[in-house]
């Protein structure tokens, strides 16, 4: 499985540059164990913008 890269840990609006909107949790989607190869299970992760 791939890793996400460092850029896809920062949120939307960091990227865009607008800081004060900062999401400050991210949606992350990983595939998980289920019977099914569609079968994902959603987490949240710190954005790492360091703004």
């Amino acid at each position: 499985m791939e890793s996400k890269s460092y850029n896809d840990k920062i949120c939307w609006f960091c990227k865009k540059g607008r800081h004060e909107e900062c999401m400050k949790k991210i949606p992350i989607d990983a595939a998980s164990e289920g019977p099914h190869d569609c079968t994902f299970d959603t987490k949240l992760v710190d954005c790492q913008c360091t703004h």
